[in-house]
């Protein structure tokens, strides 16, 4: 008889399954099992320890900190009052923008008067010494619109650094409508 492959003769040494049968050598899970309980007993025993006395926290440190958290939680709970007190004095979002708007035309307005030229606190006294000047018999010339010192210096025949010298005026002054220079001694 031919021999077929699918066919496989049992040999006399192999063992045959039978429900009844048990095993007679150890049990490799039930070992792996007895030690992970093991090691998780002993685990428990040493966070046991830990905490009971070999690593722990003293009861002054325990006392410490719960003084500190206490003091945190005062200062959080005044810091929320704050908050919800300054979350009442913000005014309603109409006006806020009413508010940017105001803020926006007093910047303008500190715009144009930096642009403008500051008055002198000299130019006062300067004043005060003109009209004595003109008090005084010295002949006094009052600006008008579109004059400048060249002009009136030589309207009076003049250099025009000796009428800036007689005025007190520097090389950067200008002149301006309504102003009295002096312009004879």
């Amino acid at each position: 008889m031919p021999e077929d492959p699918d066919i496989r003769l049992m040999d006399a040494e192999e063992e045959i399954y039978s429900p009844d049968r048990r095993h007679t050598g150890p049990d490799k899970k039930k070992i792996g099992i007895f030690a992970a309980i093991g090691v998780v007993v002993l685990a428990v025993i040493g966070g046991i320890y830990m905490m009971l006395g070999g690593g722990g926290v003293s009861k002054d440190e325990v006392r410490l900190m719960q003084t500190k958290i206490g003091s945190l939680e005062q200062k959080i709970t005044a810091m929320e009052k704050q908050q919800a007190a300054l979350q009442a004095r913000l005014p309603a979002e109409g006006a806020e923008a009413a508010l940017t708007g105001k803020i926006d035309t007093l910047a303008q307005r500190v715009e144009a008067l930096e642009k403008k030229p500051a008055p002198v606190a000299a130019e006062k006294p300067k004043a005060a010494q003109k009209e004595k000047a003109a008090s005084s018999g010295k002949k006094v010339h009052t600006v008008q619109k579109g004059e400048t010192i060249y002009g009136i210096s030589k309207k009076y025949g003049m250099k025009p650094d000796d009428l800036r010298k007689l005025n007190n005026l520097g090389a950067e002054d200008t002149v301006k409508p309504g102003q009295k220079l002096v312009v004879s001694k």
